[in-house]
């Protein structure tokens, strides 16, 4: 945790709030806060600043907020767009999206996608909010990802048109042109990523008709939330 994340309405009048449970014990056996030494904090979509600590014991601590001048990093101009992995790959996807500040977050459904997977308690919403606010703590930000999900592949295709920028470069993780060969410039990038056994041609011609070039990344196949962060790596590490 490098940022303990609040809502405004967690402060009292006197700007003071508690925090429990693992957060708690994260200040007082992790962070080692002493009485009257300060914590990193900041508001859900807000500015970030610093908090003193006024009480610890196990479990449980109290903090005054100072104020909150500082705004949270520049999110990455990516669209992360991914079909739906298992529940375990669902939540590290997530909280590394959320952590490295990407801009939008989508899941979709593809043709090897287990219809199961939708039903999975990951995608509560309680559980969603869990893996959001650690994934903001550790990227130092306060404004998670705009997040969707389209049960149906044909649903995001239709409306990618308007979901993001007009010149925004698109690629689909797909064996075609060489990695090396692609220089992604400042502009908006989107990239899929589709599940461990990829898409299937049809579902490639359809992201092609809908202006994604095929690109690809290697030989090795990777676990979703690997080749999700491994791409997203490289293409931002190549920019014009």
């Amino acid at each position: 945790m490098n940022l303990l994340l609040l809502q405004p309405e967690d402060l009292s009048p006197e700007r003071r709030f508690t925090v429990t449970g693992e957060r708690a014990e994260h200040i007082r056996t992790v962070l080692r806060t002493g009485i009257g030494e300060t914590v990193k904090a900041g508001f859900l979509n807000g500015k970030t600043g610093s908090a003193v600590l006024l009480e610890i014991e196990k479990g449980r601590a109290v903090l005054q907020a100072e104020e909150f001048t500082t705004p949270p990093p520049e999110k990455l101009p990516v669209s992360l767009v991914v079909s739906l992995p298992r529940p375990q790959s669902f939540k590290k996807v997530l909280h590394f999206a959320v952590s490295a500040g990407v801009k939008d977050l989508i899941f979709t459904h593809s043709a090897r996608v287990e219809k199961s997977y939708w039903n999975s308690a990951a995608l509560s919403p309680e559980n969603i909010r869990k893996e959001i606010v650690e994934g903001l703590e550790q990227g130092f930000d306060t404004r998670p990802p705009n997040l969707r999900f389209f049960r149906y592949l044909k649903e995001f295709l239709e409306s990618s048109g308007e979901l993001f920028p007009e010149e925004s470069e698109k690629i689909i993780a797909h064996p075609g042109r060489s990695a090396g060969e692609i220089h992604p410039g400042k502009g908006h990038l989107v990239l899929a990523v589709g599940p461990e056994g990829g898409y299937v041609e049809s579902e490639v011609r359809a992201f092609s008709d809908r202006g994604f070039t095929p690109v690809s990344f290697g030989n090795h196949i990777l676990r979703v939330e690997f080749a999700a962060a491994f791409i997203t790596g490289f293409l931002t590490g190549r920019r014009r």
